[in-house]
C-alpha cells in the first residue's frame, strides 16, 4: 500500500501540461515518490494506492478522475520505457553487426601477418592487440544484452503494476 496525503488534487498533477484531465501528465516529484515507495516495498503482489484528501477535496469531480489519471501516466511511462528498451536492443545489434566486423577484420589481419611478416617481436604484439582489440570491440554488445536490460524489464514491470494499481480516494 502507498499513502499519499495532499491537500487538493491538483497537487498530483504536472501544473504545465495543458492536456485534458485524463491523459494529463504527473508532477515529477509525485511520480517519483510513487515509484520509489512502489519499489522499497516491491512484493510483486498487486499495489494500492491510497490519496487522502481533506473531506471537501475528496468529493470534488476532479478527485474522482484520479485513479484514471494515474492509470493513464503510469501506462504512457512503461509505453516509453518499452520503446526505450527497444531502442537499447536496436543499438545492441547495431553494436553487435560493428564487433562482429571489427573482430572479423582484426582476425583477417592478423591472418594476413603471419604469412607475410616474419615472426618478429613486433609482429607478434601487433597480433596480440588485433587480437585484443577484435574482442574489445565486442564488450558493449556484450553488456547490452547481458546485463543493461535488466533495469529497464524491471521498471516496466513496476511501471505495468502501477497502471494497474487499485486507486482508493480518502477523506480526513
Amino acid at each position: 500500500m502507498i499513502e499519499i496525503k495532499l491537500n487538493t488534487p491538483e497537487q498530483l498533477l504536472n501544473s504545465f501540461d495543458p492536456s485534458p484531465f485524463h491523459s494529463r501528465d504527473l508532477d515529477d516529484r509525485a511520480a517519483d515518490y510513487i515509484i520509489d515507495s512502489a519499489e522499497e516495498s516491491d512484493s510483486g503482489g498487486p499495489l494500492l494506492l491510497v490519496i487522502e484528501l481533506p473531506g471537501e477535496q475528496a468529493t470534488r469531480d476532479l478527485s474522482m478522475d484520479l485513479p484514471v489519471a494515474l492509470h493513464n501516466s503510469f501506462g504512457f511511462r512503461a509505453r516509453q520505457a518499452r520503446l526505450q528498451l527497444r531502442e537499447q536492443f536496436r543499438l545492441g545489434r547495431l553494436s553487435l553487426a560493428i564487433g562482429l566486423g571489427v573482430l572479423g577484420l582484426c582476425t583477417l589481419v592478423i591472418h594476413l601477418l603471419e604469412l607475410s611478416v616474419a615472426q618478429s617481436t613486433f609482429a607478434q604484439m601487433a597480433e596480440q592487440g588485433l587480437f585484443i582489440l577484435g574482442w574489445v570491440a565486442l564488450w558493449r554488445p556484450l553488456e547490452i544484452f547481458l546485463y543493461d536490460w535488466w533495469p529497464l524489464a524491471r521498471r516496466i514491470r513496476l511501471l505495468e503494476r502501477l497502471s494497474a494499481a487499485t486507486v482508493e480516494i480518502r477523506s480526513r
